[in-house]
């Protein structure tokens, strides 16, 4: 059997709404305890999303990159980015890489 993937939460809102950004992570919290996901960090961004340069992804991609993570979590696709071709071309590299990307409202899942 395959090990649990490392899930890692992320959220964002465009422009500063701590109870907005509050829910949003409440919200992947709770679907992570739902089904008992192996939850090994989040972060969390206040910014626009039409570039992917922000802390809270780029302490996502560190934590991959020191094999603490393998899978990110989001509530819906527009949270990782708003140019539609640039976040499939993140995606895409970050499955090449054997990272998994899962859009919790969407229902779709990426990798693994």
């Amino acid at each position: 059997m395959r090990d649990k993937k490392r899930c890692w939460l992320y959220g964002r809102v465009a422009s500063p709404d701590k109870r907005a950004l509050e829910n949003q992570m409440n919200y992947l919290r709770s679907f992570a305890e739902k089904y008992q996901l192996n939850v090994v960090g989040e972060s969390q961004d206040e910014a626009s999303g039409l570039t992917l340069d922000r802390p809270g992804l780029n302490d996502f991609l560190e934590a991959v990159r020191q094999g603490r993570a393998d899978t990110l979590l989001t509530k819906d696709l527009t949270r990782l980015g708003r140019d539609t071709m640039q976040t499939a071309a993140w995606i895409t590299q970050l499955n090449t890489s054997g990272v998994g990307v899962f859009s919790v409202t969407d229902l779709i899942f990426w990798g693994l």
